[in-house]
C-alpha cells in the first residue's frame, strides 16, 4: 500500500514538475519584458488554491494535466483588462520579444533536463565502461569478423571511440551496415576488421518493439568514476545532449518508417511508466523525467499550430515579411492544428490501452 501511494505521488510530482517549468520558463521570459501576466496555474479546471502577488493570480486548478499562463493582449483584438495597461500588451510587443516568450517553455524542459542529469551525476559520479571486448558471443558478428576478448575498438567507420556506450551508439548510427571496426591487440599493430551486425526486432514489453543490432560482443566491468561540481555540470549538459539527439531520430524515425507507429505512446502510457519507474529508485525516475522533459520540449517546437511549435512558425514568418499572417489563416490552422493533435493524442491513447 505505501510503495503504491508514492508511485501515485511520484506520478503527480513528475507531471506538476514538468508543467511548472514549461509554464515558469513562458512567465519568466513574458515579465522579463515587462509583458503583463494574468494567471499562472499549474492544472486545469476549478481553482483549488490562488493567491495574488503584484497584478498576477498563481492557482493549483484540479486537474494535474496541464497547465497554463495567461498573458495579457495575446491577441492585438483582446481587451486590456484593469489594472494592466496597453504598454504591457502580448500583441503589441516586437515579434523578437514574441518569439522568445514563446520559445521559453520549450528551452525551460531543457533545462530541466540538465539540472536533473546534473544532480544525478554530482551525486552518483559517472559509470564508465572501457571500450574493452570482454566476450565474444559464439557465431555472432563479432566471432565472423575476428574480434577476441581483451581487443580495444579505438574506432568504428573512422570515428574515435573512448567508452563502451560509444560502440552501441555507433552501431545504432551505422544500423545494418557493414562497419569499419578499428582496434589495438597485444602484441599486433592497430588494424581495422570489418564487422557485419544482424538486425533483429526486442520486445521492450507491452508490445512495444523497437530494431536492435546485434554485434556479440560483451563489456568489461563498469567502473564509477566521482565527477566536481563543475565537471558534472559539463557531463550532464552531454547527457541532454544525447537525450535531444535520440529523441529527434526517434521523430525521424517514425516520419521515415524506420520505426513503428505502434512505438507512438501518450499520457497514459507515460503515466504507466513513470509508476513503474517509481518502483526502481529515485535515479531511475529522474532519469526518466529527464527523457520525458526533453521530449516534451522537442514535442512542443514542432510546428503545428496550437503547439508553441505553431505560433513560433507564424511569428517567424511575421518576421519574414515584415506583416503578421492574416487571422482567418491562424484561425483555419489552429482548427487543423487541433484536429491533427486529437488524432495523435488518441492514436497515442489507443496504442497505451492496447499494450495494457
Amino acid at each position: 500500500m505505501l510503495q503504491t501511494t508514492l508511485n501515485i505521488l511520484a506520478v503527480v510530482l513528475v507531471f506538476g514538475a514538468l508543467i511548472f517549468f514549461h509554464e515558469l520558463g513562458h512567465f519568466l521570459v513574458a515579465r522579463f519584458f515587462s509583458i503583463g501576466v494574468k494567471t499562472f496555474s499549474l492544472g486545469f479546471g476549478p481553482r483549488l488554491l490562488a493567491f495574488s502577488r503584484g497584478k498576477t493570480t498563481y492557482q493549483l486548478a484540479a486537474i494535474p494535466l496541464g497547465g497554463f499562463v495567461s498573458i495579457v493582449g495575446e491577441t492585438p483584438e483582446a481587451d486590456i483588462p484593469a489594472p494592466f495597461t496597453a504598454e504591457e500588451s502580448f500583441a503589441l510587443r516586437p515579434a523578437w520579444q514574441r518569439l522568445l516568450v514563446i520559445a521559453a517553455g520549450s528551452v525551460f524542459n531543457l533545462i530541466l533536463a540538465w539540472i536533473l542529469l546534473w544532480g544525478i551525476l554530482f551525486a552518483n559520479g559517472k559509470v564508465e565502461i572501457d571500450p574493452v571486448v570482454g566476450t565474444v558471443a559464439a557465431n555472432s558478428p563479432a566471432a565472423h569478423a575476428g574480434l577476441l576478448p581483451g581487443d580495444r575498438i579505438t574506432a568504428i567507420n573512422g570515428a574515435p571511440i573512448k567508452d563502451f556506450s560509444q560502440i552501441l551508439y555507433r552501431f545504432y548510427q551505422n544500423g545494418e551496415n557493414p562497419a569499419a571496426v578499428t582496434l589495438v591487440r597485444e602484441g599486433h599493430e592497430p588494424f581495422t576488421l570489418t564487422l557485419n551486425p544482424v538486425k533483429v526486432q526486442e520486445d521492450l514489453g507491452s508490445g512495444t518493439k523497437v530494431d536492435r543490432w546485434i554485434i556479440g560482443i560483451a563489456s568489461t566491468q563498469p567502473r564509477t568514476v566521482e565527477l566536481s561540481f563543475f565537471d558534472a555540470a559539463v557531463q550532464g549538459a552531454d547527457s541532454a545532449a544525447k537525450m535531444v539527439s535520440a529523441t529527434w531520430q526517434g521523430l525521424s524515425g517514425l516520419v521515415t518508417k524506420k520505426v513503428g507507429l505502434e512505438s507512438m505512446s501518450g499520457p497514459v502510457g507515460i503515466t504507466q511508466t513513470i509508476y513503474k519507474q517509481a518502483e526502481h529508485g529515485l535515479v531511475q525516475l529522474l532519469m526518466f523525467t529527464a527523457l520525458i522533459s526533453v521530449n516534451l520540449g522537442i514535442l512542443n517546437l514542432l510546428p503545428i499550430p496550437v503547439l508553441d511549435g505553431g505560433h513560433l512558425f507564424f511569428i517567424s514568418l511575421e518576421m519574414i515579411f515584415r506583416k503578421p499572417v492574416p487571422p482567418r489563416i491562424q484561425e483555419r490552422a489552429m482548427l487543423v492544428g487541433i484536429a491533427l493533435l486529437l488524432s495523435m493524442m488518441l492514436f497515442a491513447t489507443f496504442n497505451d490501452v492496447s499494450r495494457i
